[in-house]
């Protein structure tokens, strides 16, 4: 895809805004019930039955280091080609096409940041979910 029809799903995190490059998103869904993953770390709030595969549900977050998030409201599952992981967010706010948005790749606010983009409502944080979905692999495994 070119840059120009690239899209990102902006999102709240601990009352910032982040976002993905909704090429790496596979659905946005409602709180789901959710089963315990035993002896997952903290951040992994449980599982979710995702149109009959079973998906770890990340508690994003918690899994950044940001302050502890009080009622997530949806769940971003990622495409399954990078893995079987979703995770809970405040709330979703838009998608927007990249011709609305300037990305910005100075000075990253996390290990798993590419940079910002500078939309109409302020700065928001553009996430590498690949790269998370990685960490988080060898996270669990360990």
């Amino acid at each position: 895809m070119t840059e120009a029809g690239r899209k990102y799903l902006i999102f709240t995190l601990s009352g910032h805004r982040y976002a993905f490059d909704l090429d790496r998103v596979a659905e946005v869904v409602e709180q789901p019930a959710i089963c315990p993953i035993p002896l997952a770390p903290p951040c992994y709030p449980g599982a979710m039955n995702f149109h009959g595969t079973i998906v770890a549900v990340m508690d994003l977050a918690c899994f950044l280091g940001l302050p502890g998030m009080h009622g997530a409201e949806k769940v971003i599952v990622l495409d399954t080609r990078i893995a079987a992981l979703a995770f809970s967010v405040e709330n979703i706010i838009r998608i927007t096409p990249a011709g609305q948005s300037g990305i910005f790749t100075a000075g990253g606010a996390t290990d798993f940041s590419l940079g910002q983009l500078d939309l109409a409502e302020g700065k928001a944080i553009l996430l590498d979910a690949a790269a998370i979905a990685e960490h988080a692999a060898r996270t669990i495994n360990d």
